[in-house]
């Protein structure tokens, strides 16, 4: 459904006909400073109310930490023991804070003395206080409750997209509950704009299986655009994760140019954190362009900054990969501002309408005059989300002639899933990077006036300057460059799955998997003895510690160029799935590389004497076929010792690509043997062994 907006005069002063945005960072500056004088003169009871918590929360040291920690450790435990004994600890540690008031630090009081008691009359009290502390953030998803809401800000002149909020879902039944729960949502009459991410639907959408993803959940949300077009709802796609951006472009166009969905309107979301948001953009205008020109409706395409900055630092850390988002606020708000100029051009708009989802004024403002500049007011509506900031929300619709506050929904059942989206809002206040932390203070001769203009003078600057490439380039086709230092670990990163590049490398290695033969099994006693009689002459144990670095590291780059068949053996022989070989294989090459830099630092001590065992026998289990023999064979070649490797009965190829990686590192057979043998007396003898010494 297209939204209707009112075209409203607003003054430009003498910048009438400017043409670059940077004419227009001074008109900006000035319309925000307006907007802040209308906004709290206009500022009501609840306005004021609301914004003195927060002010007082951020006075307070310990006011976003408390906060932080209620609601995450009291609020969101489903039994009411824990959530008490949580409460009790969180007030003998912290006090009551000072934001609390009266009234409030009181109850807190009283809850943290009565709640281990009693934690099932008190608990469900602390939390409907918590409801109402935060009902201003958060709209109840019953449907009467929810029609209730949108009765009330339809009649002050607010269209809300509405957001059910939920943890992850891992498997099939909660996705097709929270499916169920959207399709209700589109078909309640008082509703007619709901966003839904795909990873909301769908269960364990590896990126691996990009193709596959890609028709479980076309399959999957045709009933839903079916059902926004018969209730004339508007559906968009919202993502929070960098794993599903391609998937969910991929997902939103193939959907649209389903014949039966060529007229009807929806969104997508696009994180401006993110590089790849240019390289996005520019795809989706041109794909939209094309659908109209074949006669279909047009898209409506939502700016945000991008909200899920932690946990894209976490998953980068986790994988040995580059960040997939700008390491500075300062990149993304200057990124924010490119697109915006790239895309306000009336032949880039003519089939895309543009959701611009910001807080920020200054951004608000440079978008509210370019438009204006440009012609393409009527394709832009503002957004914000529900709760924050009200005054500043109404001051810009009374401007911009209409705003759309995106709201999120939770039944009280489900309370416990609206934790994140709570802890994300009390980051983004809390950080001093983030405009809403500087808006409570916020006015026009003030000093965070003054900070807040200079970011938003450096980022209209810098826009073109900041990288618009994706951050993330891994290439396993490319391999991996040996060449850097070796004095210092680090772990091997794993294969970037939501890089296409990737994907085709692995469908290769596991079309093409491995040529390395299996050596027969081996049946008698006295063959064991001659193994075991090879390697306890081995040269190996008069090897120094930097022969020893040098082959193990010599190890870890065999294992990592032949990663592919590696995983295809894995997958092959032990049923592993695609991303658990890939981690293994990385954790094998880790431990190539983690004992050669043990044995570099015995090298260098000279307080520590050692010397070999003799040989050791490596026996394990078959659930980790690679990087628990790799472990083994490393950490015992490391410290002198020539190696047996017995495989496990059930993967004998994956330790039989082990040892042969071994050969192309430099490893005979009379420093590294394969035996394979039966768990019988023959497999005895080798762990009894005299001659093994481990």
């Amino acid at each position: 459904m297209t939204p209707v907006t009112m075209e409203v005069m607003i003054p430009v002063p003498e910048t009438a006909h400017a043409t670059t945005p940077d004419d227009l960072v001074d008109p900006s500056v000035e319309l925000v400073s307006r907007w802040l004088a209308q906004a709290t003169a206009e500022e009501n009871r609840a306005d004021r109310a609301a914004a003195g918590k927060l002010r007082s929360i951020l006075a307070d040291p310990d006011g976003i930490a408390f906060t932080l920690e209620f609601v995450d450790r009291v609020a969101r435990p489903d039994s009411d023991t824990v959530g008490a004994e949580q409460l009790a600890d969180l007030v003998a540690r912290h006090g009551t804070p000072a934001f609390a008031g009266r009234v409030d630090g009181a109850l807190l009081r009283a809850g943290a003395t009565l709640a281990p008691r009693v934690p099932r009359l008190v608990m469900p009290l602390v939390r409907r206080r918590l409801r109402q502390m935060v009902g201003h953030l958060l709209v109840d998803a019953r449907h009467r409750q929810l029609a209730d809401h949108i009765d009330k800000r339809q009649a002050e002149g607010y269209r809300l997209n509405v957001n059910l909020l939920g943890e992850a879902v891992l498997g099939n039944a909660e996705a097709d509950r929270r499916l169920a729960m959207t399709m209700d949502l589109i078909e309640n009459s008082s509703v007619d704009y709901v966003s839904v991410k795909v990873s909301s639907v769908a269960a364990q959408l590896h990126p691996w299986a990009f193709e596959h993803n890609v028709e479980r959940l076309t399959s999957r949300l045709t009933p839903m655009f079916q059902a926004a077009a018969a209730n004339h709802t508007f559906v968009n796609l919202d993502m929070e994760e960098y794993r599903d951006l391609a998937l969910t472009i991929e997902v939103f166009e193939r959907m649209l140019d389903m014949p039966e969905f060529l007229d009807l309107e929806a969104g997508i979301v696009l994180q401006a954190y993110l590089p790849d948001a240019a390289g996005a953009l520019e795809r989706l205008v041109s794909w939209a362009g094309q659908r109209k020109d074949r006669g279909g409706a047009d898209i409506k395409i939502r700016l945000v900054k991008g909200a899920n900055l932690a946990m894209e630092r976490v998953d980068a850390a986790m994988h040995g990969w580059k960040l997939a988002t700008y390491s500075t606020k300062a990149d993304t708000d200057a990124n924010y501002k490119r697109c915006l100029d790239w895309l306000m051009q009336p032949h880039r708009m003519r089939a895309v309408r543009l959701g611009l989802a910001s807080h920020n004024l200054f951004d608000v403002a440079f978008a509210r005059l370019l438009s204006v500049e440009r012609g393409v007011e009527s394709r832009v509506e503002f957004e914000m989300l529900q709760g924050m900031a009200p005054a500043q929300a109404r001051t810009v619709k009374s401007e911009a002639g209409a705003m759309l506050l995106y709201t999120p929904a939770v039944a009280p059942a489900d309370f416990d899933a609206a934790i994140s989206y709570l802890v994300r809002r009390l980051e983004e206040n809390a950080s001093p990077e983030n405009f809403l932390h500087s808006l409570v203070d916020l006015a026009p001769a003030s000093q965070s006036f003054r900070t807040e203009a200079a970011r938003f003078r450096e980022a209209v600057a810098r826009r073109n300057q900041v990288v618009a490439a994706a951050m993330r380039d891994q290439n396993r086709h490319a391999g991996v460059d040996f060449s850097g230092p070796r004095d210092v670990f680090e772990n091997a990163p794993d294969t970037d799955p939501t890089l296409q590049a990737n994907r085709q490398w692995l469908a290769a290695a596991l079309e093409s998997g491995s040529g390395v033969r299996t050596p027969d099994q081996i049946s008698t006693t006295d063959e064991v003895d001659r193994v075991v009689a090879r390697l306890a002459a081995s040269p190996w144990l008069r090897s120094g510690r930097r022969e020893r670095a040098s082959v193990l590291d010599r190890l870890g780059d065999t294992i990592e160029r032949r990663r592919g068949e590696f995983v295809a053996v894995m997958v092959d022989e032990a049923n592993k799935t695609v991303a658990e070989a890939d981690k293994e294989v990385s954790e094998a090459v880790d431990f190539a590389h983690y004992y050669a830099r043990c044995a570099d630092d015995l090298e260098w001590n000279p307080t520590v004497e050692s010397e070999p065992l003799g040989v050791v026998a490596v026996v394990p289990p078959w659930n980790f076929p690679v990087a628990i023999p790799v472990g083994g064979v490393a950490s015992s070649l490391a410290a002198g010792n020539p190696v047996v490797l017995k495989p496990a009965p059930e993967v004998p190829r994956c330790s039989a690509l082990i040892v042969d990686a071994c050969r192309q590192a430099g490893l005979d057979e009379s420093t590294v043997a394969y035996l394979r043998c039966p768990d019988n007396e023959v497999g005895r003898h080798l762990i009894t062994h005299p001659q093994v010494g481990a």
